[in-house]
């Protein structure tokens, strides 16, 4: 067996780790240079055009009538939705000639009475969320206010309207079966009564819990993720500056020796 058989033959365009690892080494400046300026790219940004973002929410207890809303969360946000949130972005469009640097969402958590108004923004802009969040909790409060009043008109109304039959029926004398049934009847209408009277006293406005809210978690893009990012998106970036330098100047001196 000759030495050619016993060692595989290497070709002259085959590459080996070793020449890899040479060429890096030899050309590592360049991928300080492009590491480095990528990084430090990445900081500034990160820390004077990326901003900090909290999350404001707002909570809010809907009037309730024997543990049941009066009006139900989904029509509630509806005219959120629909009405008073546009009203709002207006008023801020026509003062400042500009949309409102943030958006307010309204939703109901699972199995509650509950509307949460959430809000994303830096907090330099927290005053002006708790405005725009205290004025949409005014126009709900108002219309629970209106609702709970009406309820309780009508059952007001209700227990006078029983209170007067119950008046006429004690009125009314008979003898027998027919006094038996107006026994009856009576304390029927005075349970309604009594039952009426406490579904008055259990009735229950609406109730603010927390009005914006910040929240401790930055919703924003992380800094450090950015940062993160750039270092692995560096060294990529870095590696393949490198190998390019080197390859520009295989292709430079090829030119050179061709000219000559």
């Amino acid at each position: 067996m000759n030495q050619t058989d016993q060692y595989p033959q290497r070709y002259d365009d085959e590459i080996s780790l070793v020449d890899l690892a040479t060429t890096f080494i030899r050309r590592r400046h360049v991928f300080y240079v492009v590491f480095g300026g990528t990084v430090l790219l990445a900081l500034l940004y990160a820390f004077f055009m990326v901003d900090e973002v909290r999350e404001y929410s707002t909570l809010v207890q809907l009037a309730e009538d024997d543990n049941k809303p009066l009006e139900s969360p989904a029509s509630v946000i509806a005219n959120i939705e629909s009405h008073w949130y546009p009203r709002l972005q207006g008023e801020y469009q026509a003062q400042n000639n500009e949309k409102l640097p943030f958006e307010i969402r309204a939703h109901n958590p699972e199995e509650t009475n509950l509307i949460r108004l959430t809000s994303d923004a830096s907090p330099e802009l927290s005053g002006e969320v708790k405005t725009y969040h205290q004025a949409l909790v005014d126009s709900i409060n108002e219309r629970q206010s209106e609702l709970l009043s009406r309820q309780k008109k009508e059952l007001e109304q209700r227990v006078a309207s029983t209170t007067e039959y119950l008046e006429e029926l004690s009125e009314i004398e008979a003898t027998g079966e027919a006094q038996a049934q107006l026994i009856q009847q009576r304390a029927a209408k005075l349970s309604e009564i009594e039952s009426t009277r406490i579904r008055i006293e259990k009735l229950k406005p609406a109730e603010t819990l927390a009005v914006a809210r910040e929240g401790v978690d930055n919703k924003g893009t992380s800094k450090a993720l950015i940062l993160a990012l750039a270092i692995v998106l560096g060294g990529m970036l870095g590696i393949f500056a490198a190998f390019m330098a080197e390859f520009i100047s295989h292709v430079r001196k090829a030119m050179a020796e061709t000219n000559t």
